[in-house]
């Protein structure tokens, strides 16, 4: 997905994810979940969605792992300081798996979305978030 799609999207429909409640993860945390036809559908994409709620902290650096094998995992990253660049991966994570290294750039609570680069995918996942860097991995996606 495109950076300014994601956020003009996120723009014309701020509730979409807000609705599904509360789900809460923290650094040095792996969860488990799967998405499925109940999740919130990103209407411009056509893809389910979950929300990942996340304290940071300005100038901590994270490292954010999605890893599926039913689905293609696309994911991005809002909160304060990326009110206009969501950073946003499909495939650093090795074979159709997410990657993101940030350096959160103020204090509060971010998002991870937890979504699919594939239309109306659903399925099993991964979700982890580690303090510090890790490399991209160069092994391709095959779908």
């Amino acid at each position: 997905m495109e950076p300014w799609r994601l956020v003009v999207l996120l723009a014309m429909c701020p509730g979409i994810l807000a609705a599904q409640g509360s789900r809460t993860i923290a650094v040095g945390d792996t969860v488990r979940d799967s998405l499925t036809r109940r999740n919130p559908l990103l209407p411009a994409e056509s893809t389910y969605a979950q929300q990942w709620r996340l304290a940071g902290r300005a100038g901590q650096t994270v490292t954010i792992d999605l890893a599926a094998t039913a689905f293609d995992a696309y994911a991005f990253l809002l909160g304060p300081g990326f009110e206009t660049a969501a950073p946003q991966d499909d495939d650093s994570g090795g074979h159709c798996n997410a990657r993101l290294t940030v350096r959160l750039p103020r204090t509060g609570d971010y998002f991870i979305v937890v979504t699919s680069s594939e239309r109306f995918a659903t399925g099993a996942y991964t979700l982890s978030v580690v303090p510090g860097t890790k490399p991209r991995s160069l092994a391709p996606c095959n779908r």
